[in-house]
């Protein structure tokens, strides 16, 4: 009788205690919002490069995806949001939208005629791929592409996560 007494209480005292871990990371992670996003260009479309997490703010990675696009396409809203930036920035056109939840989506090279504050909706034009300056290097090596990334509180996070990219993450029992 002691002996089953300790085992649930060693049980719920070790649930309690993942439990709090569990709801502690969660905390800390960020939030998805509820909306689903769309890619945006009309599909179908060609991712060509994916997100690579860098080691640390300052090192390498690939901190967006790449399409396949030609100069020119319209470049669409993922989802509901207003125009947080639009204009050119060194070499390239860019626009970045502001999203539920403080989501920030860029897109480059784009060429815009909306302004900063106008709402948009999923689906929208909000601009087309055009072309950088001389000097400006694709992300694409041999051919034209859009670069779409996300950001979230300044940290870079991969656009797939929102449009249904990734495969969801599982947790296994420890023996």
């Amino acid at each position: 009788m002691i002996n089953s007494l300790l085992k649930i209480t060693a049980g719920a005292l070790i649930s309690m205690v993942c439990l709090t871990w569990v709801q502690s990371s969660a905390a800390n992670e960020p939030v998805l919002p509820v909306q689903v996003w769309n890619p945006p260009l009309q599909t179908p479309v060609h991712l060509v490069n994916q997100y690579r997490q860098p080691n640390s703010d300052y090192s390498a990675g690939h901190r967006g995806v790449d399409y396949l696009a030609s100069l020119g396409q319209a470049v669409l809203a993922p989802a509901d949001g207003q125009v947080w930036f639009v204009r050119k920035v060194f070499q390239r056109n860019l626009i970045t939208l502001i999203h539920e939840g403080g989501y920030l989506s860029e897109y480059e090279p784009v060429c815009s005629t909306l302004e900063k504050g106008q709402s948009v909706s999923s689906g929208q034009e909000i601009g087309s791929l055009c072309q950088g300056d001389q000097s400006y290097l694709q992300h694409c090596a041999s051919a034209t592409c859009l670069h779409f990334s996300l950001r979230k509180d300044g940290a870079y996070l991969s656009p797939m996560a929102l449009l249904g990219g990734l495969n969801p993450s599982r947790l296994f029992p420890t023996p």
